[in-house]
């Protein structure tokens, strides 16, 4: 989901452009000069040799990202903008700006692609397409996706510390990982529609979406050459019926409104990877921050060791991310904050744009959150 589905509703969906093989390792490039105007403008890290969870590795990382704002003297005050499904570094613009959460003019906020994105450029955060490895690119966990982002902040661009991580979705599960995995390096987090760990019914579903996809003839186990949209598109037109709360479904009462939403809905997923979206889900279902080593498994136990203030975020209507789960969390995290919204999209009101009454509710109460943090 990204925040520039409407600008990109009715394109048609980029060529698939494969790289023929992985870059060799490479030194990290120099340092960037960060402290420029708000400069939006797409920018690509090369971090050299990346390791995954799964113990494979790749030689040359690249990270894309874009930055809002200027880094101060004191380099204290970077905030970190994470991704979510299918999404890209424009996710959270709704959140960025002048007199909104996270105004330029006090905060350089970095806004990234995560591993595996999954837009039909080259230009993007290394995955099993653009890397040319399709299907033998190594599994992606949170962890990974994390760890990209932490190389990205603390030795490509020098940042010791940020303000804040905030994502939903996907996003929101990273800013739970980032505060865990590396629990001095952030001062706040802001997950939003985001749950500690997947629940069953979730990954049941996340699962058959990875599943139908598959079932494309043109799949040819992940190793194809020319995407396999139809498999893609009904795959995630299954997507929906989660993503849209029963309220929203309901006022689809004529075959013309069904026929206008499923039609809304597949421009949207136009220019998507299949094998990226692939890696995508698998990363989704398997969430677990328990995971991470040292805990078994243990949620709760590795929650208890966040010591970055927390602001969660939930939607009353959310179907993928249950209150109850967001509960849980706030319980787990020592003076954790709880805020519920209401919203007729349910989980894809994190879309920027799609709810105005949303936006402004999580920007205000985000600014406000900020304002505590020192």
């Amino acid at each position: 989901m990204g925040a520039r589905w409407m600008k990109q509703a009715g394109t048609a969906a980029l060529p698939v452009l494969l790289f023929t093989s992985l870059a060799l390792a490479g030194a990290p490039a120099p340092r960037p000069e960060t402290g420029g105007p708000h400069t939006p403008e797409h920018q690509m890290a090369s971090l050299g040799r990346f390791q995954f969870e799964s113990g494979d590795s790749i030689d040359d990382l690249k990270v894309s990202y874009v930055t809002y704002g200027k880094l101060n003297p004191a380099r204290d005050n970077a905030v970190l903008s994470l991704q979510h499904f299918v999404g890209d570094h424009h996710d959270n613009e709704f959140l960025i700006g002048p007199g909104k959460a996270f105004d330029p003019e006090k905060y350089f906020i970095i806004a990234t692609d995560f591993l595996g994105n999954a837009r039909l450029r080259q230009d993007l955060t290394t995955g099993p397409t653009n890397s040319g490895l399709k299907m033998h690119f190594p599994r992606i966990t949170a962890r990974d996706w994390v760890n990209a982002d932490y190389k990205l902040v603390k030795e490509y661009l020098g940042i010791d510390h940020i303000v804040a991580a905030v994502g939903a979705s996907i996003g929101g599960i990273n800013a739970f990982q980032l505060a865990v995995t590396y629990p001095d390096f952030v001062s706040a987090i802001i997950p939003i529609a985001a749950s500690t760990q997947i629940n069953p019914q979730t990954r049941i579903v996340l699962r058959h979406i990875r599943d139908v996809i598959a079932l494309d003839p043109a799949w040819y186990n992940g190793m194809y050459d020319v995407n396999p949209v139809t498999g893609l598109k009904i795959a995630l037109m299954e997507q929906v019926t989660w993503l849209q709360c029963p309220q929203y479904l309901d006022a689809l009462t004529t075959s013309e409104k069904l026929l206008k939403h499923q039609i809304f809905w597949e421009q949207l997923w136009s220019g998507l990877d299949a094998r990226d979206v692939y890696y995508q889900l698998a990363g989704w279902s398997e969430f677990n921050v328990g995971d991470t080593p040292g805990f078994n498994g243990n949620a709760e136990a590795a929650l208890a060791t966040i010591k970055a203030k927390a602001l969660l975020i939930g939607i009353k209507e959310d179907q993928f991310t249950t209150r109850e789960e967001l509960q849980f969390a706030k319980s787990k995290i020592h003076d954790a904050a709880y805020l519920e919204i209401s919203s007729p999209n349910g989980h894809v009101a994190v879309v920027g744009g799609i709810d105005r009454k949303f936006d402004e509710t999580v920007n205000r109460e985000i600014a406000n959150f900020l304002a505590t943090i020192k």
